[in-house]
């Protein structure tokens, strides 16, 4: 694990830890980083974290949330979502690089992104 790895690591499990959640690292990694768990409701989620915004088609109907970085925002949704968030409303499934890598991902996300994922928005670093 690289230096900024480790880093956005520390800062969205800070994010989480604040909201209430027990971050658990798993001893084999099957595509994911860490499980996070809310002990109030028992929400269990499976977390896969990413640098920016990243779709793959590895991922899809495996119940995997995406913890994405963008600017200095952190992100968590579904990535099943993100796939519907796509199809309605983005040129991303139509990429090349998802027809024949089966992944996709930018930087950042658009003005227009931001409003779409503010749902999903768990804080800045």
């Amino acid at each position: 694990m690289s230096l900024t790895e480790i880093i956005h690591r520390n800062e969205v499990t800070t994010l989480l830890l604040r909201k209430g959640y027990n971050i658990y690292l798993p001893m084999v990694d099957h595509g994911i980083d860490f499980i996070i768990h809310h002990d109030s409701d028992g929400d269990l989620k499976m977390v896969q974290q990413k640098s920016r915004w990243t779709i793959h088609k590895k991922y899809i109907g495996r119940d995997i949330w995406i913890a994405f970085r963008s600017h200095e925002n952190w992100y968590l949704i579904e990535h099943d979502r993100m796939i519907d968030l796509c199809a309605r409303s983005g040129t991303q499934l139509d990429s090349t690089s998802w027809r024949e890598r089966g992944s996709y991902s930018r930087a950042h996300l658009s003005r227009e992104q931001v409003q779409v994922y503010r749902d999903y928005l768990i804080g800045a670093a």
